[in-house]
């Protein structure tokens, strides 16, 4: 189940408040482009900008779409392990395929520390477990040498690794690894990554998933190819704070409200205009790719 490409889901705002009725229409437009599963409440979502009500209300929305058609990943963040445990001991009651968890942010524990961490949330749950290695949000990396420990425990099944400098040592590991930094994704898949969790999918889920789909037919040389073709684009989805350029290039598809939520600003109108020129791209990487497949 953890390999493919997810999407790890915005939260669409309307003066202030959650969008629900365009959260639901988008979880159903992703639900059907053939992605493996979407993660709610995460980086991308805002999570950590929601109040708890809206938390509950986001996931309720998403599940009430997705009924099954695809997994669900919900991301679970902070600082104190005991209020981790207590968000998904809240989050139990929903039929999600398991926890994105990332360890304690600013308190910056030893890897001794972050075991601990993630011991306890095990212990906790019988859900599957995604470790979230994201060092630049927490402080903390997981390293290799943990990530080995925790894979011992059967419901930690998968790490969202950020970090490509670990990412061979991660293939080596019986634990399935999806890529969380963009730009890093054909990387990740040839150093034995099963997928990613790419806030990219959000405008070209398609052309992940085929590049997933050359590595693993062993056309790489084709894949690295369309690949490049993206960075660019990757390049300007997160030359602002994440989600802003997303939310934008989302909202001139029409999909969406560019809004955030403050502190994250909106992409400013200079990228706005460079996210509009991006369409072109896209549409010649996907030409590239029909006539290549």
């Amino acid at each position: 189940m953890y390999s493919g490409i997810w999407i790890p889901l915005v939260t669409p705002f309307r003066s202030g408040e959650v969008d629900i009725e365009a959260l639901q229409t988008l979880t159903d437009h992703y639900a059907r482009t053939g992605i493996a599963g979407i993660v709610a409440l995460g980086t991308t979502g805002e999570a950590a900008l929601l109040s708890d009500i809206e938390r509950v209300t986001v996931l309720q929305a998403i599940s009430d779409v997705v009924d099954g058609r695809l997994p669900v990943l919900v991301g679970i963040g902070g600082f104190d392990t005991r209020e981790f445990v207590r968000e998904i001991r809240r989050f139990e009651r929903w039929d999600v395929a398991g926890f994105l968890v990332s360890p304690p942010a600013y308190v910056c524990p030893d890897q001794a520390g972050i075991a601990w961490h993630f011991e306890q949330i095990a212990r906790e749950t019988e859900r599957p477990i995604v470790l979230y290695d994201v060092p630049h949000r927490t402080g903390v990396s997981i390293e290799p040498a943990t990530v080995a420990r925790l894979a011992e425990h059967e419901n930690i099944v998968a790490i969202k690794a950020c970090v490509a400098q670990t990412f061979d040592a991660l293939g080596k590991l019986p634990i399935n690894v999806l890529c969380g930094t963009d730009e890093a994704f054909v990387d990740c898949l040839a150093s034995g990554g099963h997928g990613g969790i790419l806030a990219s999918a959000h405008v070209c889920a398609d052309l992940l998933i085929e590049i997933q789909s050359l590595m693993q037919a062993g056309d790489a040389e084709t894949a690295r190819r369309i690949f490049d073709r993206l960075k660019p684009v990757l390049k300007l989805l997160f030359s602002a704070p994440n989600p802003s350029a997303i939310k934008a290039m989302l909202s001139i598809e029409g999909r969406i409200s560019d809004e955030v939520r403050m502190p994250i600003t909106a992409a400013s109108a200079a990228l706005v205009a460079q996210l509009a020129h991006a369409h072109e791209t896209l549409r010649s990487a996907r030409a590239e790719l029909a006539m290549t497949v």
